[in-house]
């Protein structure tokens, strides 16, 4: 694929195992997915995966949740700049027929090696390991806040939600501080998610970076 930037980004093939068939950079990554659209554009606007990455971000730090794992959460679904998004009900079907084709689960397989290029490239891996459970409920209370708000989702006419745990007592709450259909929320455009992708995205790497202990130049110790 041709990246916004004019890159070459080998998605598989015998071009990818050259030592750079995959360039990533935030740029791309944050002008790709300010233009993908949540929920396969089943939304009562546009509703990019850059702003979701946002709010999921937003969620971690209102929550008090370390710099490490907002950057997480910003950059959790990265990957998908260069894989696209594809929604929950999409992927599982994806799943289901190169099973019962007699073979693996192909989209997960897939997208994981695309997400591993990523996190390596931002030296994530770490990261994304110690947070993985906290990713995953964030994750989830962003998707019920959009269900809520941008969706045509209505209790009473459609089923519930597994990933939700709908008509459970553990149901996955969406967030209150937020209305993500609001006039005002609808007239911002793509290029602001953009920006402030990439300005979010700086500003936590110089958060992180200003967390690390110093090393005393020659000396090899930890100032």
């Amino acid at each position: 694929m041709i990246t916004a930037s004019g890159a070459e980004y080998h998605l598989a093939g015998p071009g990818s195992l050259a030592p750079d068939a995959r360039p990533v950079c935030i740029e791309d990554i944050a002008h790709h997915l300010s233009l993908i659209n949540r929920f396969t554009g089943a939304t009562s606007r546009p509703y990019s995966v850059a702003e979701h990455s946002l709010l999921c971000s937003e969620i971690a730090k209102r929550e008090g949740a370390a710099v490490g794992l907002q950057m997480a959460m910003l950059m959790h679904d990265a990957h998908e700049a260069y894989t696209t998004d594809l929604s929950s009900p999409a992927k599982v079907a994806v799943n289901f027929y190169s099973m019962r084709a007699g073979g693996v689960q192909a989209w997960s397989v897939f997208e994981d090696v695309h997400a591993d290029t990523v996190r390596k490239h931002f030296k994530l891996q770490t990261v994304f390991a110690g947070y993985k459970h906290e990713i995953r409920r964030i994750d989830l209370i962003a998707l019920a806040t959009e269900r809520r708000d941008v969706t045509a989702y209505r209790h009473h006419a459609n089923g519930p939600w597994a990933v939700l745990h709908d008509n459970m007592h553990d149901a996955v709450q969406p967030v209150d501080w937020v209305d993500l259909g609001s006039p005002a929320r609808e007239s911002i455009t793509w290029k602001h998610w953009r920006e402030a992708f990439i300005e979010h995205y700086f500003d936590l790497k110089a958060a992180i970076e200003s967390t690390r202990p110093a090393v005393v130049a020659g000396a090899g110790m930890v100032a």
